[in-house]
């Protein structure tokens, strides 16, 4: 199975990883995909981040959120195109908005 994950605020980005991680453990594949507020967090928590990367969680931010932002190596800046794909690919999709 895999679970996709889409993030547009801060205050969401603690559930949003707990999610992944809970997910991986149980095996699934994770794709998340963070715009607007949610990649500001994203750059805000860079441990966050590379804990995600490193549970091997696939991690994509929109690149017209992310214009000035510096983010953590692995993740995919990215268009919305790649938002569409990660809800056509994933059997689940959490949408934290």
């Amino acid at each position: 199975m895999k679970l996709g994950i889409v993030l547009a605020t801060r205050a969401d980005l603690v559930t949003a990883a707990a999610l992944a991680h809970a997910a991986r453990r149980a095996r699934h594949e994770v794709a998340l995909f963070a715009m607007d507020a949610g990649v500001h967090a994203l750059a805000a928590e860079p441990a966050i981040a590379t804990a995600l990367l490193d549970d091997d969680c696939e991690l994509t931010a929109c690149s017209n959120s992310a214009v000035g932002l510096e983010l953590v190596d692995g993740i995919v800046r990215g268009s919305q195109d790649d938002h569409a794909a990660v809800l056509a690919t994933s059997d689940r999709v959490v949408a934290l908005t």
